[in-house]
């Protein structure tokens, strides 16, 4: 039993290291995210959005590298403005999207009575011929 516990000491006294390692990165990060939350939510300027928009189409939805990025933003202030956006983006094109494909309904009747007028004029002139050769004979 001796040797039980003192392997579990072992262990335990190694993740404790290991956190106590890992212990003044993350009190950066929740100091960073302090100094981050005092200035709440700012206003997105245009060079902000461009920058967002460039750092999406090249990291793709990499917001912890994104944020590294963006020094007085949060990740969650990144995701969320990037999720608004898209949703706007999506909301966009999807009416886009929309009206195309009425135009093209809209279009494909026309041909449709047009071929269907079309059809008609042809039978119709193929019967004239049809009665013109069995007249002659």
């Amino acid at each position: 039993m001796a040797s039980l516990s003192s392997e579990s000491n072992t262990k335990d006294s190694e993740t404790l290291k290991e956190l106590l390692k890992q212990r003044p990165r993350i009190q950066k990060k929740q100091q960073q995210t302090k100094i981050n939350k005092s200035n709440s939510n700012p206003i997105w300027n245009p060079e902000d959005l461009k920058k967002l928009e460039k750092c999406v189409s090249i990291l793709g939805t990499d917001f912890d590298l994104i944020q590294l990025l963006f020094k007085n933003r949060t990740r969650k202030q990144i995701m969320n403005k990037y999720k608004k956006a898209k949703i706007q983006y999506d909301r966009k094109h999807k009416e886009k999207f929309l009206r195309i494909k009425e135009a093209l309904n809209k279009e494909q009747e026309v041909q449709r009575h047009r071929l269907g007028s079309i059809d008609s004029i042809d039978l119709n002139i193929a019967l004239d011929i049809h009665e013109l050769s069995t007249k002659k004979e």
